[in-house]
């Protein structure tokens, strides 16, 4: 019995010893601590990299199920993104998260036993920004226990959101604090985002205070801090926006559309603006479309004009990029066209997008029918050619703007919470947008029915608040996305060939399936929190 009993105890241990080698392996195996450098400047510099970098990857331009999700793209042949497909497998973007943190919360430390408040106040501003993506995504999460394999916490309890929220804005509090109080120089040369200057980091840290008080506005009494923070430094304009420049020559730091990343006769043209943005762009005559949309380069024309038809290929620099174009005839006596004309949705322009949904009917969507490979579509725009490039001015890392900081402040003062006037906080908002894609804004923008704020009802003024705050975001999808789940403005479920009672809208990312394997208890305990499992239809505490 007692050698039956060791045996029993042995094999429990090994199970377990391989349980944990299973489970957060990186953290068993790396006896480091999780920072490239014990020098503020280095950390600084990586931290700001690869905080902006990822963060735009897996939620904006390189992030296509997002941005599908949001209806900024459809996809052109490989359309499962259309219908939410990306969705219904478990996701371990969180892992490539918290990859990040680790390095930050390492570097925390660091330059507390060094004293640098200012360093120490900037990092914390990427701590609450990654966490709050992580847990906008999934849900409740390791915020406590978390990377924190070391320690010998290998198998750590999820937090509810509902804890981790207030954390993550009293932390940023604390940063603005530490942001204040540092006489620690942040050098120019390191600092990629701001050079050195404190006071916009100080706006960041506010800025997104703001942004995270007004997401948990609907669960929580936010109304007297949004208050107190709309009186401080904010980011009041496009210099102060927290961006950073991609770089030409590295895959890794250019630009996920650019051709290092996407082929411009290849993938590239996967990527096709949807119906929902173009039409709205069209519907606000917003320049915006000809900086982000290009040409159709077969346009369907209603009627034999021979203006149109009969003038053959056409060039036409927009935004200083060239494209051509041919317009053809919808000639219903040509068997092939007379097959798609019950899809043809866009004639008589030169700008069509995908509609939403589009699935079975995306080879032909608009019409199309004369194609050369399946990635291509000559009745549907692409994307600029500004978006294939490695680098540019335009396309950014963006971690936060200020005109969405001027949207924020619009619905606080329409939901009472300050005493601004919103629709002057709406009309800058929008400003600053154009302001950013190098576009000024025209002084009759307003005057169009669908752009004008109203004068009174408070839906209306939300609701157009909440849709040029959607365009604002335009490829930063984690913050779209998570604005859309709470406010649901532009409301965008039933768009094109989606049905909600088919394709329901997905409200989360599924947890990694190492969780389900490897943290079963603490896994379970989590899901069980939720009201429909862990699945992309639960709804997690935010939005309850």
């Amino acid at each position: 019995m007692k050698m039956i009993l060791v045996l029993i105890t042995i094999i429990s241990l090994v199970v377990m010893s391989c349980q944990k080698s299973a489970f957060r392996e990186d953290e068993l195996l790396e006896r480091r601590n999780a920072i490239e450098s014990s020098d503020p400047a280095l950390l600084m510099s990586s931290i700001i990299q690869k905080s902006a970098y990822l963060y735009q990857n897996k939620g904006g331009m390189g992030a296509r199920n997002l941005a599908a999700a949001m209806q900024y793209l459809q996809g052109n042949r490989s359309s499962d993104d259309n219908t939410y497909l990306g969705f219904r497998l478990p996701r371990t973007d969180l892992y490539e998260y918290t990859a990040v943190i680790r390095m930050v919360q390492a570097s925390i430390v660091e330059v507390n036993k060094k004293g640098l408040k200012s360093h120490e106040g900037i990092f914390r501003v990427f701590k609450s920004l990654l966490w709050a993506t992580v847990t906008d995504l999934y849900g409740d999460i390791f915020y406590t226990e978390g990377l924190r394999g070391q320690e010998g916490i290998l198998f750590p309890k999820f937090d509810e959101q509902k804890t981790i929220y207030p954390a993550l804005i009293q932390n940023l509090k604390d940063a603005a604090q530490l942001i204040s109080d540092g006489k620690d120089p942040i050098e120019r040369a390191y600092d990629v985002m701001y050079a050195g200057d404190k006071t916009k980091w100080l706006k960041l840290a506010n800025s997104l205070r703001l942004r995270y008080l007004m997401r948990v506005s609907n669960k929580i009494d936010v109304k007297s801090e949004v208050a107190a923070l709309a009186s401080q430094p904010l980011l009041a304009d496009v210099p102060d926006n927290a961006s950073i420049p991609y770089v030409d020559g590295n895959a890794s730091m250019s630009s996920p559309m650019g051709r290092l990343n996407n082929d411009p006769v290849g993938n590239f043209n996967i990527h096709r603006p949807s119906k929902t943005l173009v039409d709205i762009l069209k519907s606000l005559n917003d320049e915006r479309l000809r900086v982000w949309v290009a040409p159709m380069e077969k346009p369907w024309a209603a009627s034999p004009d021979s203006t149109k038809v009969a003038n053959g290929v056409r060039t036409l620099v927009q935004k200083g990029y060239t494209y051509t174009y041919q317009w053809e005839y919808i000639d219903r006596s040509n068997a092939r066209i007379r097959a798609v004309t019950n899809v043809i949705l866009d004639s008589m322009t030169l700008y069509a997008g995908y509609p939403a949904g589009s699935l079975v009917t995306v080879l032909n969507s608009n019409g199309s029918y004369d194609f050369s490979d399946t990635r291509m579509n000559f009745k549907i725009s692409k994307f600029t050619q500004l978006f294939n490039q490695n680098a540019h001015p335009l396309i950014k890392a963006c971690i936060m703007l200020a005109d969405e900081v001027q949207f924020l402040l619009a619905e606080a003062a329409v939901n009472g919470f300050i005493t601004g006037t919103p629709g002057t906080y709406y009309r800058k908002g929008v400003e600053f947008s154009y302001k950013r894609w190098g576009e000024v804004l025209p002084a009759s923008y307003f005057n169009n029915p669908h752009a004008a704020f109203p004068a009174s009802d408070k839906p209306k003024q939300l609701g157009v608040i909440g849709l040029q705050k959607w365009l604002a975001l335009f490829m930063m999808s984690n913050e779209a996305y998570a604005d859309y789940r709470r406010t649901r403005i532009p409301f965008i479920e039933n768009n094109g060939a989606l049905n909600t009672a088919v394709n329901p809208f997905p409200l989360r990312y599924r947890y990694p399936e190492s969780e389900m394997k490897n943290n079963a208890t603490n896994y379970q305990v989590a899901i069980g929190r939720l009201n429909q499992g862990d699945t992309e239809f639960s709804k997690m505490w935010l939005i309850q």
